[in-house]
């Protein structure tokens, strides 16, 4: 969870899936053609936050007894999968295949009311739609690993074949792979592995549903299975049919089926040429696998690979014969993966973070500044005491006989002087900084700099984006730290005269500058919350990312990731606080001066006699 979204839930994530069309008299006759009488396979969602069908039906699989016995026949197919390995402690890399967590912010997102076409939302085949994961409470579905309804290795050679023949996923793909261009190579090809993963799930998971049916009524019918794969066959062919290579392609994804699922009638009805007939795909025309089958995800089964009838077993088979493994391995995330003989399968969808809206920013900046306003407000006696270490270097022994020493001496009440000035000033910081956070990072990584750059300079992006928010929050916070300071350094004066008074006494000390003189501190203040908000931003959500790295269960419920907020947000705040802190001890010596105007930082810095010592005074 990032800032903006660590007080209230508002950005949610989106996950893709793919809709087929069940009427093939309407599917795909010309590719400007109108899609009608739509069948979604399924919506989706990801983030642990739902799964629902867009007819408008929930549909969880996980909470549904599956049968599972029409798959007791499934190793009689020729082409053997190697038994399902249950994910276990061995590392990813020692995998054929690296598999991590789903790819998250894979497509631009643009403010417009009116959502750009995305390449692989304009799938020829299909359509894929994203599915907004805050409209259901209910956990995701998952496809049941053991159910091999749709093998895995079907899903990641499916994948491939999308890749090569449809425009819409090549298009995707190619923008992706530039997308990574600028990391290492090592890091680069992880997260090409991380993206086919993630959208090979997203269309194992809308097969699954199209081929289960609706309530998963299918399963326990081996004919019915069998002719929703024969209406998928036939839609496939009629779009892809025309290209070249694509119906021997086609015909080897269908061979990998288990024989009792295998759209038998609709296979025999090809004809012979065209199922040998190779393509124009670089890993079709070699002889033997390429050296980089497993790295690069666009390349199909060599051409001596070829799809040959039996007769004896009444099913079709590849030749020569192919090990289509599939091991169980563990995602980053800690979610369990399988690597397939054609790349990674994750077990999540693809996502991305929803569009930011004017009532998401309405509701980040609500939620940050009753968070800001809230933790500020408790913490108001060690402020006072703070404040006054740094007003008055020597007076106290430190935090604790300070706080005993103003309670004795001014009363109880001395240590919730500046309260007003405090819950004032930090409710604008919160309405202020989350909203422009957001938009910052949003804007200056989709629409100033290329994708590549922006993924290869994340770090520096997120620097970048909590600077300029500090900026605007500082023009509204500057005049009110002004007053907080005056009110706990100088209480006999500033404390009847509340938060306006002060203001009004600031803005008339000196009678050139006016209201100009309520900014005397805002060099200091804006340097100050510059650098702390800089660094809270990025550590905030590096310190997530790690905490999650070695406990990913912790994402499970919202009690422990908000646990984890908690954590990162302390680790955050105390980095960014001791690196900003020699600017705030110049902004307190500034903001206490009864008049002159602004020192500046580096002025204030030489005025206040107090030493070193008082930079890093707590």
């Amino acid at each position: 969870m990032k800032p903006s979204s660590s007080v209230v839930t508002s950005i949610y994530l989106y996950v893709v899936s793919i809709n087929l069309f069940q009427d093939v008299a309407h599917s795909f006759s010309s590719s400007d053609q109108s899609l009608k009488h739509p069948s979604p396979l399924s919506t989706i969602c990801d983030d642990g936050l739902c799964c629902r069908r867009i007819r408008g039906t929930e549909r969880l699989a996980s909470q549904k007894a599956v049968d599972l016995q029409p798959l007791e026949e499934y190793g009689t197919h020729n082409n053997q999968y190697l038994p399902h390995i249950q994910p276990s402690t061995i590392s990813r890399r020692s995998a054929l295949f690296i598999s991590a967590a789903a790819a998250m912010a894979l497509f631009p997102v643009t403010q417009s009311s009116v959502a750009a076409v995305e390449p692989l939302e304009d799938l020829s085949w299909g359509t894929a739609t994203w599915s907004d994961a805050a409209d259901a409470s209910q956990p995701p579905s998952s496809i049941p690993l053991s159910a091999r309804i749709v093998p895995p290795s079907f899903s990641t050679y499916m994948a491939r074949f999308l890749l090569h023949y449809d425009d819409g996923a090549s298009s995707w793909w190619n923008d992706q792979a530039e997308s990574f261009s600028l990391l290492a190579s090592y890091e680069a090809k992880q997260r090409e592995g991380k993206s086919f993963g993630s959208y090979a799930s997203s269309i194992q998971k809308g097969l699954y549903s199209y081929i289960s049916g609706d309530d998963e009524s299918n399963i326990s019918s081996y004919a019915k299975v069998r002719f929703q794969y024969s209406t998928l066959l036939t839609s496939l062919t009629d779009k892809y049919g025309s290209k070249p290579g694509a119906i021997r392609d086609l015909a080897l994804l269908f061979a990998m089926l288990p024989a009792v699922y295998q759209p038998i009638d609709v296979l025999l009805e090809i004809d012979k040429d065209a199922m040998t007939a190779t393509g124009t795909n670089e890993g079709t025309n070699a002889e033997n696998f390429s050296p980089n089958f497993q790295e690069d995800f666009t390349l199909l089964l060599p051409n001596k690979y070829q799809v040959i009838y039996s007769e004896s077993t009444k099913s079709f088979t590849i030749k020569p014969n192919i090990n289509l493994f599939e091991i169980g391995i563990n995602e980053d995330s800690g979610s369990p993966a399988i690597a397939t003989t054609f790349g990674p399968l994750s077990s999540q969808p693809l996502s991305r973070e929803r569009r930011l809206t004017l009532d998401i920013y309405a509701l980040l900046g609500i939620s940050g500044g009753t968070g800001c306003a809230l933790t500020h407000t408790l913490v108001i006696p060690l402020d006072v005491v703070k404040t006054r270490l740094q007003t008055n270097p020597g007076q106290y022994m430190g935090v604790f006989d300070g706080a005993a020493t103003i309670a004795k001496e001014e009363g109880i009440k001395a240590l919730l002087l500046g309260t007003q000035a405090t819950i004032a000033g930090y409710s604008w910081y919160g309405v202020s900084v989350y909203p422009s956070y957001a938009f910052f990072k949003r804007f200056i990584g989709e629409q100033m700099l290329p994708p590549a750059f922006f993924v290869a300079h994340t770090n520096d992006v997120a620097l970048v984006a909590g600077a300029l928010a500090s900026v605007i929050a500082s023009l509204g916070l500057t005049p009110i730290e002004a007053c907080r300071i005056r009110a706990v350094a100088q209480p006999e004066i500033y404390r009847q005269l509340g938060l306006l008074g002060t203001l009004k006494v600031i803005g008339s000390e000196d009678k050139e500058l006016g209201w100009k003189n309520l900014y005397a501190g805002l060099p200091s203040l804006m340097t100050r919350q510059v650098i702390f908000g800089s660094v809270k931003f990025l550590a905030f959500e590096r310190a997530s990312e790690v905490i999650f790295s070695v406990w990913p269960e912790l994402r499970e419920a919202t009690f422990t990731a908000l646990g984890v907020s908690l954590v990162a947000g302390g680790i955050s705040g105390a980095l960014s606080s001791v690196v900003s802190q020699p600017a705030d001890s110049v902004l307190t010596y500034v903001s206490k001066q009864s008049a002159g105007g602004s020192l500046g930082i580096v002025g204030g810095a030489k005025k206040d006699g107090s030493g070193r010592r008082n930079f890093i005074s707590f």
